[in-house]
């Protein structure tokens, strides 16, 4: 978590540049959503609901994936005051991080774990079925399409560890700064050499008490 760089600007500057991007695409995702809630379709970014699914677990996946996706805004929007409010403010958007890659390696297994709005493996073949008007592709087209689907699974798995690292690098280094600002706040203090009891034994008292008289 060394260094206060990544490529070519301040980890500050990369991590908020994140959030944006994270917060614009996070927002069009909700967007989606409504609009497929709206239209009564299913389409990529709601696409592990079943046709046939019941009508309760539909209302509760689609709850679901618009409060991830809220969560994931807000600690995106934190980013924003970071500058002013401290680090804590960083960690949020870290923690969902943690949580968006989680969910992207358990959509290995199965698409409902997969992250919201995320079209999952099934979701994009069949997009390419209805693309090309065919009822099953061919075998040398599934493996061009499982080629290609692995190589942008993978970068996009990259991308995150590497946008969870950054932002991480950014929440140690602004509270390594916060920390080194109160040193340097608190090391304004007078200190005052006090002398040694043979000192003290020979200086002479300048105010001396009262002495004591019964009325």
């Amino acid at each position: 978590m060394s260094g206060t760089r990544t490529l070519c600007c301040h980890v500050n500057t990369a991590t908020l540049s994140f959030a944006i991007i994270y917060l614009i695409r996070n927002v069009l995702k909700l967007v989606g959503i409504f609009l497929t809630v709206s239209w009564e379709k299913t389409e990529y970014s709601v696409s592990y609901h079943e046709s046939k699914a019941l009508k309760g677990q539909r209302i509760f996946d689609i709850s679901t994936s618009i409060l991830m996706l809220v969560l994931m805004s807000i600690s995106a929007v934190l980013v924003l005051f970071s500058q002013r409010k401290g680090p804590m403010f960083v960690l949020p958007f870290s923690l969902m991080m943690m949580v968006e890659l989680s969910l992207s390696f358990l959509s290995l297994f199965s698409g409902v774990w997969g992250v919201p709005g995320t079209p999952t493996y099934r979701d994009v073949l069949q997009a390419v079925k209805d693309q090309r008007n065919v009822p099953v592709l061919n075998e040398e087209d599934i493996g061009q399409f499982t080629m290609w689907y692995s190589v942008l699974f993978m970068v996009d798995m990259l991308l995150k560890v590497y946008v969870l690292q950054v932002s991480m690098r950014c929440f140690y280094t602004m509270k390594e700064k916060r920390v080194s600002a109160i040193h340097v706040d608190s090391g304004s203090t007078v200190t005052v050499k006090l002398p040694s009891y043979d000192e003290a034994l020979k200086m002479k008292a300048e105010d001396t008490p009262p002495t004591y008289q019964e009325p």
